[in-house]
């Protein structure tokens, strides 16, 4: 565990200045709010490793059902967290070369020293927002997004950039998770750990609750898009979408099991 991470902040016995006090408020008052997954990024990483469920394989299968990906396939993880499934397909398909994304910085770092460790040339990580994807229109081949859409405010502008993002015929796999209290412990057990070891308790952007999407709701925001395929497939624990991208003048349809 990183000692930066869930500590007490240090405290100074000097009194500010008025001039750095305002200086202070100042950048206070500009500052976004903190990240649970920054201060608590080793206990998400290793909720990720232990507890979270591995869909490597449903992955593979879903985003690549016919042929292994041809040399040089990219495929973009959402919310990589510590890069358990880009590490894992790049190991599993050697031709393939996987980007994760994620807003928090320790994280980003854990990936990729999980991808150093590995000696995975074909395995790349950036710190970026899923909202808004620094990526081209029309350059991916295929996005995994699993238990993202649990915290993100806006759903269907995430949705929106994996469309835009995604070349024609591009394939995506989304899993979202089902059970209330087991979805919702990680979150709640790292707010909780940021009321213990700050002081006073900080301000964070990620809700004090996951959002659990229901059935309905999550089948809504999956046909926001213009998808040429949607398959939808629930197991009890989790809800799935593979979507895929049309290819130009391709009639859209739908189906769902």
């Amino acid at each position: 565990m990183d000692q930066t991470e869930c500590e007490m902040p240090a405290t100074s016995l000097r009194k500010p200045s008025l001039v750095t006090t305002a200086k202070s408020v100042k950048s206070a008052a500009a500052h976004e709010p903190d990240s649970l997954f920054e201060r608590c990024s080793w206990f998400y990483a290793l909720c990720r490793e232990y507890l979270f469920r591995d869909h490597t394989q449903e992955i593979a299968q879903a985003l690549f059902p016919n042929d292994p990906p041809a040399k040089g396939t990219r495929l973009l993880e959402l919310g990589c967290g510590p890069g358990f499934y880009a590490c894992r397909l790049s190991e599993e398909l050697p031709d393939l070369h996987t980007t994760g994304i994620d807003l928090s910085q320790n994280l980003i770092q854990r990936a990729k020293s999980r991808a150093r460790s590995r000696n995975l040339s074909n395995c790349s990580f950036q710190h970026a927002d899923a909202h808004s994807l620094p990526f081209p229109s029309s350059t991916i081949d295929a996005i995994v997004v699993s238990r993202l859409f649990l915290i993100i405010p806006d759903k269907e502008g995430v949705i929106r950039e994996i469309f835009r993002v995604l070349k024609p015929q591009g394939r995506c796999f989304i899993a979202e998770p089902t059970s209330g209290f087991r979805t919702r412990f990680p979150l709640a057990f790292m707010w909780l750990l940021s009321r213990l070891t700050t002081s006073p308790a900080g301000k964070y952007r990620e809700p004090q609750q996951a959002d659990v999407l229901s059935r309905p709701d999550f089948e809504t925001l999956v046909h926001t898009q213009p998808w040429a395929e949607t398959e939808l497939h629930y197991d009890g624990w989790y809800q799935y979408a593979v979507c895929q991208k049309s290819s130009v003048g391709a009639p859209h349809g739908a189906t769902a099991r």
